[in-house]
């Protein structure tokens, strides 16, 4: 259930990504531009991160943006509430799915 939960979510996040960009994230990807993407298979899916962070810290996602970095390639950015409580944003690199750093917690 909680796996649903979670691709449910995920899915709203990736509609709502338009909106983020009008609230200025001029450098995120639309919906359909992270579809061709994970299609093409230039970055990993979300659902593999997801799964990568869950089993690391337990808990769940509370937000999720995919985004171009200023240096060249993408970066998922994925707000996460841990297993004991702590909220944490992760900045992972989508084309490994490596943590490039994180911060709170």
């Amino acid at each position: 259930m909680i796996r649903i939960g979670t691709i449910a979510l995920a899915l709203a996040l990736l509609t709502a990504a338009p909106v983020s960009a009008q609230q200025g994230w001029g450098n995120s990807f639309t919906p359909g531009e992270a579809r061709d993407a994970r299609q093409n298979g230039d970055i990993v899916p979300l659902r593999r991160i997801f799964s990568d962070l869950e089993r690391r810290y337990g808990g769940y996602q509370l937000g999720a943006d995919l985004r171009s970095r200023n240096g060249g390639g993408s970066e998922y950015r994925v707000d996460w509430m841990t297993k004991d409580g702590r909220r944490m944003r992760f900045f992972i690199d989508a084309q490994s799915g490596r943590i490039i750093r994180s911060s709170g917690g």
